[in-house]
């Protein structure tokens, strides 16, 4: 994943505009697949740590039918485990680490629907950057690590 970023970071500069509407959607992809996959990850890694692997893989194949993830999405999710965690997650990140997770879904569903919108790769790239900080600390709320 980061070198995806740093390798569209690297070609971004020297191409042509529409071009660099092709990265920056692409990126915004790949940020929205990495939060979808990693929360689905985490949380059934925590199945699988506090019940059993049929439980793990019940969570995962579950968590995994909610994509085109953002904070109130994934707060519904976490909410169905622990109704605490959300509020440390909110208490642990910082408000542009959310809003990030939110932009990604909002431009990936954009994307999705064939509507082309003016964001610019280095935009697109701050919130990959900070949702996967908000994965991070997502995990150590979730799995204390």
């Amino acid at each position: 994943m980061n070198k995806l970023a740093s390798d569209l970071r690297a070609a971004v500069d020297d191409a042509d505009l529409s071009i660099q509407h092709v990265f920056s959607a692409h990126l915004v992809l790949a940020g929205a697949g990495h939060i979808e996959s990693s929360i689905s990850h985490i949380l059934s890694e925590y199945a699988r740590i506090h019940g059993n692997e049929t439980v793990g893989r019940f969570v995962e194949k579950t968590v995994a039918r909610n994509n085109s993830l953002n904070c109130e999405k994934i707060k519904t999710i976490v909410d169905q485990f622990n109704l605490s965690w959300w509020a440390q997650v909110e208490a642990t990140t910082l408000q542009a680490e959310r809003d990030a997770v939110d932009s990604l879904k909002t431009l990936r569903d954009q994307f999705a629907h064939g509507r082309r919108n003016g964001t610019g790769f280095t935009i697109v790239k701050a919130y990959f950057d900070n949702a996967k900080i908000f994965v991070q600390k997502f995990s150590v709320v979730v799995l204390g690590h």
